[in-house]
């Protein structure tokens, strides 16, 4: 049993995933749905809470240090999950393709709160 609900959200879209009846999927880790929100959010695009999210504004693809720039981004808008102890063992890979400006991430870390100690991954691609 899980300790808390929260629906399963389509890593791709953000969209909540259904299952074959139509029905909102609901996650095994909450914490792997507040990961996935920070990372498809602008930091300071959310009206209610400006601190949510990732500043990806800061990658800029055509410099030596985008790879850096990028797996810093990423652990700073996740920063506040490991503060608050939601999830903890935060790593971050980043690769950056300058000629098609494309940003390959995957984040691994544990969720603190549910019963399996076991590494989640969430990994994803935007344009930069």
């Amino acid at each position: 049993m899980t300790y808390a609900v929260h629906p399963l959200l389509d890593p791709a879209t953000g969209n909540p995933s259904l299952d074959a009846f139509g029905a909102v999927r609901m996650s095994d880790s909450p914490a792997r749905e507040m990961v996935l929100i920070a990372l498809r959010t602008q930091l300071g695009a959310c009206p209610v809470d400006p601190d949510l999210g990732v500043d990806w504004r800061r990658v800029d693809k055509l410099r030596t240090s985008a790879k850096a720039d990028a797996e810093t981004v990423i652990r700073a808008g996740l920063q506040r999950l490991v503060r608050r102890g939601d999830i903890a063992s935060l790593a971050v890979v980043a690769k950056v393709a300058a000629s098609t400006g494309t940003l390959t991430y995957t984040v691994s870390f544990v969720d603190v709160l549910a019963t399996s100690q076991a590494a989640l991954t969430v990994t994803g691609t935007r344009t930069v």
